[in-house]
């Protein structure tokens, strides 16, 4: 919907299609239906197919090159303290691959476990610059 006001004095100017759903001295307030016109191009799917993928990938994914698997089922019970859109957060460093492709693990972060599993995301932060902070201070050690 597309909502608009037009003055009083030019009445003529409300959009013919459109409904008055107010009007004052001064002014005519006016709604009308937009439609809705679909891009011919876009595929909604693909974006909800690669999404759906990413999200499932956390889980778990197989890794061709090294016939090795990495996501949250290949965890030990109770070290995963949360998932966010496109990471995992875990309390034990593990050696999954990484090729520099789309869908690798990187290491990002790193605390020794057990972790209160955040929240809010306010607490899920703070864990993640802890684990940052943590890694950046062991590799320099």
């Amino acid at each position: 919907m597309v909502t608009g006001t037009t003055p009083r004095t030019l009445e003529r100017d409300v959009p013919p299609d459109a409904e008055i759903i107010g009007f004052d001295d001064e002014l005519i307030t006016w709604q009308k239906p937009t439609g809705f016109a679909r891009d011919p191009n876009a595929h909604p799917e693909w974006a909800a197919a690669i999404w759906s993928g990413a999200r499932a990938a956390l889980l778990t994914q197989r890794r061709r090159d090294d016939n090795t698997y990495a996501g949250a089922l290949h965890t030990p019970p109770g070290t995963v303290a949360a998932f966010r859109t496109d990471a995992l957060y875990l309390t034990q460093p593990h050696d999954w691959p990484h090729h520099h492709q789309p869908g690798d693990y990187l290491l990002r972060g790193h605390l020794t476990g057990p972790v209160t599993a955040p929240t809010t995301e306010e607490e899920l932060l703070t864990l993640r610059d802890a684990g940052r902070a943590a890694l950046t201070a062991e590799r320099e050690a």
